[in-house]
């Protein structure tokens, strides 16, 4: 096996056109998220904009740890040295992501609150969420070596 990482390694979900589709059908997804909630009068917008924000910001740290840790351990995982779960910081990422997608969904679960406010900003916060967590792990795909 190749001591460099390289494109070719990487899983299908990890290749650049994957990448982009995650992140166009992302933004797609909350352009005609917002068109359909803005027919009702009595939804506030600005919990879809908070949302999606707050999306964005923790999805791009999520891709981030996300890329620097597969810069890291991906070859050693490949070669079988180690396992995912034992990379460095792998358990952190994988209850930071758990944490950051689970609380929101849950949340208004367990408080007994459906209002539809919650819900049009948690929806805004997962499309934010998932395009933002790919930006990073494509500038750093990128960066390898075809």
């Amino acid at each position: 096996m190749q001591e460099k990482l390289s494109r070719r390694l990487l899983p299908f979900y990890m290749k650049l056109p994957v990448l982009w589709a995650f992140i166009i059908l992302s933004v797609l997804g909350q352009l005609l998220w917002v068109a359909v909630i803005s027919q009702d009068v009595r939804i506030d917008l600005r919990w879809s904009s908070f949302g999606f924000g707050l999306g964005i910001a923790l999805g791009f740290m999520q891709g981030k740890w996300t890329s620097r840790l597969w810069q890291q351990s991906y070859l050693k995982v490949l070669k079988r040295q180690i396992t995912f779960w034992d990379a460095k910081g792998a358990k952190f990422l994988t209850f930071y992501t758990c944490a950051a997608l689970g609380l929101p969904i849950f949340c208004p679960l367990l408080l007994h609150s459906l209002d539809t406010l919650t819900l049009v900003g948690i929806q805004s916060y997962v499309f934010g969420f998932i395009g933002a967590m790919n930006v990073p792990l494509l500038l750093w795909v990128r960066r390898i070596p075809k």
